[in-house]
């Protein structure tokens, strides 16, 4: 396949993957340390916003679209959406947290969640 077309595809690829993220709950990643409560999800592709939605940390899931446990890590967690699929969240030391969406080992986006408050 020509240069050109692979960008192509793999530009496609990606922006699809974060898209796909945004509706099956593109919030990365949280840790158990991420307080319980209403938080705003942004998933952004290429610097663009995709998608804002309201998510929730209860116990140690986020919750979108669905229950999705959240794996701690030192500077936060991280969160499998679906297979291939990973968000990762950092604490943005302000309550919040950010952080790459990888499909595969990819970087396809990012994802913020910011505390309601």
């Amino acid at each position: 396949m020509p240069r050109p077309a692979h960008s192509v595809v793999v530009r496609t690829a990606a922006v699809g993957v974060a898209v796909g993220a945004a509706f099956f709950g593109a919030t990365g990643p949280a840790s158990a340390d991420v307080a319980p409560g209403t938080y705003t999800s942004t998933t952004l592709s290429s610097g663009v916003v995709l998608l804002q939605r309201d998510a929730h940390v209860e116990g140690q899931d986020l919750v979108l679209i669905g229950r999705y446990p959240i794996h701690p890590t030192p500077d936060g967690g991280y969160v499998d959406l679906f297979p291939g699929h990973r968000v990762v969240l950092n604490s943005d030391g302000h309550g919040g947290y950010t952080g790459p969406a990888y499909f595969g080992a990819v970087v396809v986006g990012a994802i913020t969640l910011t505390p309601h408050r």
